[in-house]
């Protein structure tokens, strides 16, 4: 092939227009007649044409931290994550393009950070409210008011002192101005159960604690987050359970709030035999009171289902999460040390190198999506 062509080319391939007509034109045209001179040059332009299809995250300014975790509210998305003992908060008022200036949330001594713990956020009605754990297994609520400038710290969640030494907390809020947190538990017998608060102003008291699940077999996993999620009157929650040495996804479900729950049902259809915790909680997203989808990890691969129906495996990876409504699905996961998001439809894109990435819907449109990379958060938005 004439150098000179390969040098035009290699100019003219961000043009768009110039790569399809010449794709066309190479594999339709002149290819049949011509393999033996544009065999060579068509991976090269599939190349192009991939990467210039496939940069639909818009990465934002890093911030120095660690275990970021978000929240989406009235057109505003609010990041919050841990530098040391220090709770930091920013805010975005264009969909997650940039963020504001950090401010601090709060200080929270020997606050636990690594694995997926850190500072959790939620959205309730005129507040924010951030859940964290310490090392000494002890959780506390952090609230400010929407149009205030000041956090104050709230109760402490767990009502009997150093039961969550694992320090996995989650948080999930409704329309109706309740939150609701979930966590693992030692009480009682020194073993990891799953436990659960509610609060009705916004998290500045919570409610008597609830053993929701504990495993016949003595612990759940305990090294793996759980999952909880509201919408009105509907609490789920997911998380990663230990009965005869697998480590399957379980879900309990509640319809009057989180007051009673139902028995807690496998995910998926396979076993993970596994003799270690492998730090993977997975995600879930409720559609309706019939419908919710979930995702996880089992062994290397990652999988999807609705609760209750067969599971499909989706992708290679893990730390794998997942935001959504009833007509779209973002999904989150890390794999060969980066981060990836699917897209509703299937599409797959590379936000950058990290893990543990935390993923939210800001609309019908747009999600992003937080992870954490050599001690600094990055961000993207990711459009559908």
């Amino acid at each position: 092939m004439p150098l000179r062509f390969i040098f035009s080319f290699g100019l003219r391939f961000i043009n768009t227009n110039f790569v399809y007509k010449k794709l066309h034109e190479l594999v339709f045209i002149n290819f049949p007649m011509r393999m033996y001179r544009y065999s060579a040059i068509i991976p090269v332009m599939v190349m192009f044409l991939t990467q210039s299809f496939s940069q639909h995250a818009n990465q934002g300014d890093k911030h120095n931290g660690a275990a970021p975790s978000l929240a989406a509210g009235d057109n505003n998305v609010y990041l919050a994550y841990a530098a040391g003992d220090t709770i930091l908060f920013c805010s975005s008022n264009n969909k997650g393009k940039s963020f504001s200036a950090p401010m601090q949330a709060g200080i929270l001594p020997q606050l636990s950070t690594g694995g997926g713990r850190g500072p959790q956020i939620a959205v309730v009605k005129d507040y924010l409210v951030i859940a964290a754990a310490d090392k000494t297994g002890n959780i506390y609520s952090f609230i400010k008011n929407k149009n205030e400038e000041q956090w104050r710290k709230g109760r402490r969640i767990n009502d009997i002192s150093n039961v969550a030494k694992e320090a996995f907390v989650s948080l999930a809020s409704n329309d109706n101005g309740e939150v609701y947190a979930v966590w693992l538990d030692l009480r009682d017998n020194n073993k990891n159960k799953i436990a659960g608060a509610k609060s009705f102003d916004g998290g500045k008291t919570w409610s008597k604690n609830k053993i929701i699940y504990a495993s016949p077999d003595g612990s759940v996993c305990e090294c793996c987050k759980p999952s909880v999620e509201m919408k009105d009157k509907m609490v789920v929650i997911m998380f990663r359970n230990w009965l005869n040495g697998n480590r399957d996804l379980f879900i309990t479900t509640s319809i009057d709030g989180g007051l009673t729950f139902d028995k807690a049902k496998q995910v998926g259809e396979g076993n993970w035999k596994l003799n270690a915790c492998p730090m993977d909680g997975g995600g879930l997203v409720i559609k309706n009171v019939n419908t919710i989808s979930t995702v996880w990890r089992r062994e290397g691969d990652i999988y999807t289902c609705e609760a209750g129906k067969k599971e499909k495996k989706i992708v290679t990876g893990k730390q794998v999460t997942i935001a959504g409504n009833n007509n779209n699905d973002f999904i989150c996961f890390v794999n060969n040390g980066k981060v990836y998001c699917i897209k509703p439809g299937g599409s797959i894109v590379e936000l950058g190198p990290g893990s543990y990435p935390r993923l939210v819907m800001v609309n019908e449109e747009t999600a992003v999506c937080a992870w954490q990379q050599d001690k600094q958060i990055s961000y993207a938005t990711v459009n559908r």
